[in-house]
């Protein structure tokens, strides 16, 4: 059961529900209605503080279901001073108001989001407002479509780019290891790898690998380093490395097309 809201889905033809959830002021408590493809506002008419419940101007029958939601606001509601008394109520208030405003968040308890998952942060849709998938999955940045565009200058920034990675123990130095094992035709991409934690430039490789339909594949080395070593056997990409018996080797490849 969510801790932000309830929902009804029947008994819709009366006006007045229950709020069974805490709230720190009955004001902070809303009401959306569903009509099956997007949630609506309702107009309130009033809510009880002491009998925990909101009233609708008009009753919700015209749709699938209805959501009363908790809204804490996020402006501070307590100032502890120096020296001053600590309350109870003072100390309920600041802690209830970070936990209701982070359950209201991790429970999208205003459905703004949408397209992405039944959580999430509220107001993530992406740029305007828009769902940043499109209808196959894609993540599209500065661009409308799959097929991109030559002029986009979006930027794109993150730690790590990766289709697949890991992290490989090579319990002999000098023997060729499989990191990963291709698909035929499965295309172009960039493979890394480097022995963890030396900080030695000879342990690190950079190249690109080709994977072609008839189970054959094409390496070439980008940047190489004497210590690690990577190349293909089929379609298994594969390293082989001089740093010591055991080295643990940390690996990327990222698709390219």
């Amino acid at each position: 059961m969510a801790n932000s809201y309830i929902e009804y889905t029947s008994g819709l033809t009366a006006t007045t529900y229950d709020v069974p959830f805490n709230v720190l002021s009955i004001t902070d408590v809303n009401v959306k209605g569903y009509n099956g493809t997007t949630w609506s506002d309702l107009a309130v008419a009033s809510r009880d503080a002491v009998a925990k419940t909101i009233t609708l101007s008009v009753a919700p029958s015209a749709y699938q279901k209805i959501r009363i939601w908790r809204n804490t606001g996020t402006t501070q509601l307590v100032d502890f001073q120096n020296g001053s008394r600590l309350s109870e109520s003072d100390l309920d208030t600041a802690y209830q108001q970070g936990l209701f405003v982070a359950q209201e968040v991790s429970e999208n308890a205003s459905t703004e989001v949408e397209g992405i998952g039944p959580q999430g942060i509220q107001g993530i849709q992406g740029q305007a407002g828009a769902d940043p998938f499109d209808a196959s999955g894609n993540i599209l940045v500065g661009a409308s479509t799959a097929a991109g565009d030559t002029s986009n200058t979006k930027s794109l920034i993150a730690g790590l780019f990766s289709t697949k990675n890991g992290t490989t123990s090579i319990a002999s130095a000098g023997v060729a290891t499989t990191l990963v094992t291709f698909n035929n035709n499965d295309g172009n991409f960039i493979v890394s790898a480097r022995a963890s934690g030396t900080g030695n430039i000879e342990d690190n490789t950079t190249a690109i690998v080709h994977l072609n339909a008839n189970g054959t594949s094409k390496i070439a080395t980008i940047l190489a380093g004497t210590r690690v070593v990577l190349s293909m056997s089929g379609n298994d990409l594969q390293v082989s490395q001089s740093v010591f018996a055991g080295a643990n080797i940390t690996w990327s490849v990222m698709r390219i097309r």
